[in-house]
């Protein structure tokens, strides 16, 4: 296998784009188009298809590319160790904007001391993850019910969930709230197909309710709730806004926070894992 040929198809398979690629290779798309036949040659088996104008991987094509992106990270390891400095290089971590700032910000503080760089890519649950299977990110933080069975994991924190109403709410004053004290109650959630909208239909099934407004974020949900528009269903990592108040939710499952990763991981990225395990295990235990 030809590694110039294998590193320029991973930057194809990027972008989708004979155009776009050989522009960022400073190739003609001609020499790309043959840098990427005679990788297909090499390994036996078409890497991508054509249907009109789009273009797209194939399984092998896929798998292909992970292992050019994967190559060329421990490629820059290589050659850091050599130079002694194993422990420097940016690490890419995928997550969410809420995860990032709620839960990693006091990890992230203290690698951001030590000289760590930190690409941050947002995704929501399934795309971060996905990122690291395709060898774009390093690692990825997710909230979710379970981590996936074919990533490694370590559990950072887990967070019930509550209700957010207003203080002169007559749920206010509870010290939980059960589902069906929620029938005939406007609530802000988040759109369907969603793991927490899912996970709300299942807590409510048989109680009445409406939909007061559908939005992505726990953020947007706690503004839009702020602003009269329904009660919502957040996880216990958020702070109601002014003039609200959160109320445990009885028989809600648990959001759980898992780091994500494949081996072999690098060792900015070890270190990273390190210090928002101990970061986290440590606030939830405050």
């Amino acid at each position: 296998m030809n590694y110039e040929h294998l590193f320029s198809f991973a930057v194809f398979a990027e972008h989708l784009s004979f155009t776009h690629a050989a522009r960022r290779l400073a190739l003609s798309q001609p020499a790309l188009h043959v840098q990427v036949k005679k990788l297909s040659a090499d390994v036996g088996v078409p890497l991508y298809t054509r249907r009109g104008k789009a273009l797209s991987l194939t399984p092998a094509g896929e798998r292909v590319a992970v292992f050019a992106r994967e190559v060329h990270a421990r490629g820059d390891a290589l050659v850091a160790e050599l130079r002694g400095n194993a422990d420097d290089g940016a690490i890419t971590l995928a997550t969410g904007a809420f995860a990032f700032v709620r839960l990693l910000a006091p990890a992230v503080r203290k690698l951001g001391r030590g000289g760590s760089r930190l690409r941050l890519v947002t995704a929501n649950a399934d795309s971060a993850a996905q990122a690291v299977r395709e060898a774009r990110a390093d690692l990825a933080v997710i909230g979710a019910r379970s981590a996936p069975r074919d990533l490694e994991s370590t559990r950072l924190r887990t967070v019930g969930q509550h209700v957010v109403v207003p203080e002169g709410h007559g749920l206010a004053r509870r010290t939980k709230v059960r589902p069906r004290d929620l029938a005939g109650e406007r609530l802000v959630v988040p759109p369907s197909p969603s793991a927490h909208r899912e996970a709300v239909d299942r807590l409510l099934a048989g109680t009445p309710w409406e939909i007061g407004a559908e939005v992505h974020g726990w953020d947007a949900m706690l503004a839009l709730a702020s602003l009269g528009v329904g009660l919502t269903i957040v996880n216990d990592l958020c702070s109601p806004p002014r003039g609200m108040v959160a109320v445990p939710l009885e028989g809600a499952a648990p959001i759980a926070y898992f780091v994500l990763w494949r081996e072999p991981l690098r060792a900015p990225a070890r270190r990273f894992v390190d210090v928002v395990v101990a970061s986290c295990r440590a606030a939830g235990a405050s």
